[in-house]
């Protein structure tokens, strides 16, 4: 043989479960384990020691089915008065070193399995379970499926045909049994459960390790002990075939335990990133990056297994889902979680004065911060104002929980909340805080020509810095809906598909789609349609013909119709209820300015109503005219008729250049994306008019479409 093994002697290692034991689904039904049992091979001599089992005492409630009892051979009295887990590992161990003891020379060994189950999906959860420390040498194995594959690849045609006459599959052996009739090899049976198994590989690896075929076990395969907790980068590489996607965690879990429940399988670097809403908080997500695709499928097999008292599900996802979450583009984020350091928590209520050494203080030298000032991050807004969140690194998970201790206890005059957190968390809060939008703004809009006259609509606060975004069109006329609670991948094709035959009425341009404060889809639409009529036969309930809580994929759509006006309020940040509309915080609602007339228009006396007058709200960073529902009376004419009269005489006036500056968020920034809905023949142009600025029925000069939707993609920060 050209090169020697990795070890002297191979330990082959056996569990057994209460549940399925096929090589397949070992572990996969959550089973108690029951049965340790191990042989030593010496790979210089090729010779077998004695076999050995322990029985392992399962839960305390645990039931055996009287078909398996039929098939091992074994009782409820055996296994009840069987060691525990931690016992049964700790004599295992005492057993082993004392037979390699008796050979007599310094001996290494590596445990060698019938594939992945027996440690990655039996005993690592096992002694997260049972709360149990494994020896070091579990944490590293051999497969024996995966060592006949590639002796199999390496073994000369000749030398095979003389093994495997007598095996008609044309397959690669995937089981012991298998593997004994490619070799043509046939081992007595003694009906013991686990022995009988253990007494086959052990003949299969005696013929590998033979002259005739000079295998060498050299390449053992390794186990993570411990989450890497350091950022996720950009420019890594992460396949679809890698990540899953684990929902129903509890709020307060961080990526250890995910690591925790997903022991035995491989994290790499940054691997598990719980996932927040638009909130910052955690919605029970997370995305879970594994080492290659064999050892994903295996966490697939652990859907519906339990973290303390609930179970987890889980599911397939992507490399861009995960990187979505995982990464940022925060250099301070990267550089904090660059720093050595096991473990995170979150601050969250601390007073905005509060600085590093407060932090220290308050947590004091029994809960030692690593890295001293360095070790805490504050999270602020874009402008440099603190936003009362901090992150704090320490050097082990044991201070973090420590940490928690503190938890709403005061800094200053404020109590502080304290969680758990994660990297991928720190990443994201500081995306979304600290960092400017990914994706880039829209030009500046071109200016208006307008009357010298109709500057009263604006003034005196027309002087506004051009918006990023156009408008959605306001008004007071109920031709839009909501859709809420789309797939995130939903595109503007699978919502025609879903309003059917209500697609035909969509305005150009009408489709708006909403992202979060990631710049990401949200799951909520806004639609804008050629009439009431049609929006309110769209959120009627879809046992009624409607599309309310119809189904896009797997997911119900709730849909409600609303106007120009109410969808503009809700963007930025306000509320709608049944006393009107309730503007956002940080903005008042002031007295309008009188509407010009002209002719012999009567000018509209001021409605005694609050919720159906015109109102300005007034923002941090200038004003913004909405137009509420206005009901026509006899004799005065409608907000429609005053409309047009002005449209009709804006080329004869004197104009006067100015911006429009239809909606302002004085909290974020909208994304803005070009118009997504399907074209016209009349687009809309790349500014709205300020004729269209107070009604969306107002004309427009030739060449436009007064109807047109702006097609845009806005953030969504309020309720409906």
């Amino acid at each position: 043989m050209g090169s020697s093994h990795y070890c002297d002697i191979l330990v082959l290692f056996y569990c057994g479960t209460t549940g399925d034991n096929s090589s397949e689904l070992l572990g996969s039904d959550e089973s108690d384990l029951v049965v340790i049992v191990w042989q030593l091979l010496d790979l210089n001599q090729n010779q077998t020691g004695d076999i050995h089992y322990i029985y392992v005492k399962p839960s305390n409630d645990f039931c055996l089915r009287k078909e398996w009892q039929k098939e091992t051979n074994i009782t409820s009295q055996t296994l009840e008065n069987a060691p525990v887990f931690q016992d049964a590992i700790h004599q295992f161990e005492e057993t082993l070193r004392n037979e390699l003891n008796d050979q007599g020379r310094t001996c290494s060994f590596t445990l060698c399995t019938d594939g992945q189950c027996h440690l990655r999906q039996v005993l690592m959860p096992a002694s997260v379970w049972s709360d149990t420390t494994l020896p070091e040498f579990c944490y590293s194995f051999f497969d024996l499926k995966k060592e006949f594959r590639l002796c199999c690849n390496s073994m000369e045609t000749d030398a095979m045909e003389i093994y495997n006459e007598n095996y008609a599959d044309t397959r690669t052996p995937d089981s012991v049994q298998d593997m004994l009739n490619y070799l043509n090899i046939d081992v007595e049976s003694f009906g013991t459960f686990g022995v009988d198994h253990v007494r086959r590989m052990g003949a299969v690896i005696q013929v590998l390790v033979s002259e005739r075929y000079g295998h060498v076990f050299n390449a053992p395969e390794r186990i993570v002990a411990r989450l890497d907790t350091g950022p996720c980068m950009t420019s890594e590489l992460v396949r679809d075939d890698t990540v899953i996607r684990a929902r129903g965690l509890p709020w307060q879990a961080s990526d250890h335990d995910v690591a925790r429940f997903f022991k035995g399988l491989n994290i790499p670097r940054g691997g598990a990133a719980l996932v927040l809403n638009p909130q910052g908080r955690r919605n029970g997500e997370a995305l879970v990056r594994f080492e290659n695709e064999e050892q994903r499928d295996l966490a697939l097999l652990r859907h519906k297994h339990h973290m303390g008292n609930r179970y987890i599900e889980v599911y397939r996802a992507t490399g861009d889902d995960f990187l979505k979450v995982a990464t940022g583009t925060s250099c301070e984020a990267i550089h904090f979680l660059s720093k050595e350091g096991d473990a995170i928590v979150r601050m969250r209520g601390l007073p905005f004065t509060a600085t590093s050494n407060e932090i220290i203080e308050f947590f004091g030298s029994d809960i030692p911060v690593v890295h001293s000032e360095e070790g805490v991050l504050f999270v602020k807004h874009p402008d440099g104002r603190p936003t009362g969140d901090a992150f704090v690194l320490f050097a082990s998970e044991k201070t973090a929980l420590a940490a928690l201790g503190k938890h709403k206890q005061t800094l200053g005059k404020r109590y502080v909340e304290i969680f758990k957190s994660t990297a991928a968390e720190v990443q994201q809060v500081l995306s979304r805080h600290m960092t400017t939008p990914i994706i880039p703004t829209m030009p500046a809009p071109v200016p208006l020509i307008l009357p010298n006259n109709q500057q009263t609509l604006m003034s005196p606060h027309a002087q506004i810095s051009p918006a990023y975004q156009q408008p959605i069109t306001p008004g007071c006329i109920r031709n839009c809906i909501r859709l809420r609670g789309m797939p995130y991948s939903a595109t503007v094709e699978d919502i025609m598909n879903f309003l059917g035959e209500l697609s035909l009425y969509i305005l150009p341009n009408g489709i708006h789609m909403v992202l979060n404060q990631q710049g990401r889809p949200s799951g909520d639409a806004f639609i804008q349609l050629c009439s009431p009529e049609k929006a309110g036969i769209a959120g009627l309930d879809v046992s009624k013909g409607g599309c309310h809580k119809k189904h896009m994929g797997e997911r119900y759509v709730e849909v409600f119709q609303c106007s120009g006006d109410e969808m503009n309020i809700v963007l930025m940040g306000g509320t709608l209820n049944r006393n009107g509309m309730m503007p956002p915080p940080g903005m008042a609602i002031v007295p309008p300015e009188p509407v010009p007339t002209a002719g012999s228009i009567t000018a509209i006396p001021a409605p005694t109503a609050p919720a159906t007058s015109p109102f300005i709200v007034q923002t941090p960073h200038g004003t913004l005219l909405m137009q509420p529902p206005v009901v026509s009376q006899p004799g005065i004419p409608t907000l429609q008729t005053l409309d047009l009269i002005q449209a009709q005489t804006l080329l004869a006036a004197p104009r006067t250049a100015i911006y429009t500056q239809p909606t302002f968020l004085p909290y974020a920034q909208y994304l803005p994306t070009p118009p997504v809905s399907p074209s016209s023949a009349n687009p809309i142009p790349a500014t709205t008019p300020i004729a269209n600025l107070t009604s969306p029925n107002s004309a427009a000069p030739a060449g436009t479409n007064p109807a047109t939707g702006a097609g845009i993609q806005v953030r969504l920060q309020g309720q409906l």
